[in-house]
């Protein structure tokens, strides 16, 4: 599993997809989408801390206050500091057989069923 960060490459003038290794979590483990989701959120705190920031810069809501960010009712990781549309690389990675994630931006995955 990776995390995709985006970077300028001068010689060939355009941003270069990196692959940034994402270890500590394996989504076919966790029976239940609320379990997967403190799993990832767990997870990305720690890679949160291997990229320079704080385990403070990741969220989890849960589907009530998902609602009330107006969002949608699902568990919800967030990382808005992340490198650039990680959750979108990732959202293809992250499934199991409690469901599978979407990112509702780009920054955060929603764990559905």
């Amino acid at each position: 599993m990776h995390i995709e960060e985006l970077i300028y490459d001068p010689k060939k003038r355009c941003d270069v997809a990196h692959k940034l290794p994402f270890a500590g979590f394996n989504p076919g483990t966790y029976k239940t989408k609320e379990a997967a989701a403190k799993g990832f959120y767990e997870a990305l705190k720690q890679f949160a801390v291997s990229y320079g920031q704080s385990e403070s810069e990741v969220a989890l809501f849960d589907p009530d206050r998902s609602e009330k960010a107006g969002t949608g009712r699902c568990w919800r990781v967030i990382w808005e500091g992340g490198p650039f549309e990680w959750a979108i690389a990732m959202s293809w990675q992250v499934r199991g057989p409690w469901g599978y994630t979407e990112p509702y931006y780009s920054f955060d995955l929603c764990f559905v069923d």
